[in-house]
């Protein structure tokens, strides 16, 4: 087995608007990855790790993606102690699913998928997922299948270069809070109920999220003001996805202007992201954990 690395994801922007046909942007972070190994001696954590995967093999077997999994391989390895060894945080929105099902798909894949354009690969990797999240875009084993930034955008994916950020850097910071993407999605979808909040969500948020990608593609001096007026709106409307140890640093940043936070993925716990126009926040921020990206 090759061990090849399949690394975590940062939805940069587009959290609960890809439901709704916004533009995304998302990225691979290489301080966290995992990868399939096989085992002889199986400890506790390998065992789990192995059940897990007997569990996504069953679900491959009842699903769209069945035809173009070799299956058969799978199993024999399954029966041989396969299992993913992985460093990246658990419920923490970034992407450990992501990179478990890109390392199946990279690993198990028939060779009849390999010419599959890549919003097919995209659909593919989709039902695969839904097996962790109920319902699953599949942008992020995307990204970690391809190691590449994507833009997501018009039901497009676009690969990007390397992001560059001007005068400002960004972080994610570690809420030490577990997060459950099911919960929150749930929470999101019966919002979505509420007139008024959709009517919000439809003409506000998603074009205020869509300036924000389109600002910071053109390196734009506007990118300031629409993050701010996105990190706003979202204190405002999304309390649910946002933990109480982060609400006061979170309103800190908005009263002195430098720096803004927005969810990083779903909210509710794990990451959230810092950006940081000052250069303040190592020195701000001492008691979380930060990794710049």
């Amino acid at each position: 087995m090759d061990n090849k690395r399949f690394f975590s994801k940062i939805l940069l922007f587009g959290e609960y608007g890809i439901m709704s046909n916004s533009d995304a942007i998302s990225l691979p972070f290489k301080e966290f990855y995992g990868y399939l190994n096989n085992s002889e001696s199986i400890d506790y954590k390998t065992q789990v790790s192995n059940s897990k995967l007997i569990e996504l093999y069953q679900f491959i077997l009842n699903s769209d993606a069945k035809d173009l999994i070799s299956i058969k391989d799978f199993k024999n390895d399954l029966d041989t102690g396969l299992h993913f060894v992985s460093n990246i945080p658990i419920s923490s929105g970034l992407g450990s699913s992501g990179a478990l099902v890109a390392s199946i798909f990279h690993k198990y894949r028939k060779k009849n998928s390999i010419d599959f354009q890549i919003e097919e690969i995209k659909n593919l990797l989709s039902i695969i997922e839904s097996k962790f999240h109920g319902k699953s875009s599949g942008l992020d084993p995307l990204v970690s299948f391809l190691n590449k930034p994507i833009l997501y955008s018009n039901q497009k994916i676009k690969l990007l270069d390397q992001i560059i950020y001007n005068d400002f850097k960004v972080f994610i910071i570690d809420s030490q809070i577990d997060s459950s993407t099911k919960k929150m999605i749930k929470i999101f979808q019966n919002k979505m109920n509420n007139l008024e909040f959709k009517n919000f969500f439809t003409n506000q948020f998603i074009k205020n999220n869509n300036d924000c990608i389109n600002n910071l593609r053109l390196n734009s001096s506007l990118f300031k003001g629409s993050i701010k007026q996105l990190s706003e709106i979202t204190f405002d409307n999304f309390q649910e996805m946002i933990p109480d140890n982060i609400k006061s640093i979170w309103e800190k940043g908005l009263k002195n202007n430098s720096y803004y936070m927005k969810l990083c993925g779903s909210g509710g716990g794990g990451f959230f992201l810092l950006f940081d126009f000052e250069n303040r926040v190592n020195y701000e921020f001492s008691e979380f954990t930060l990794f710049e990206i």
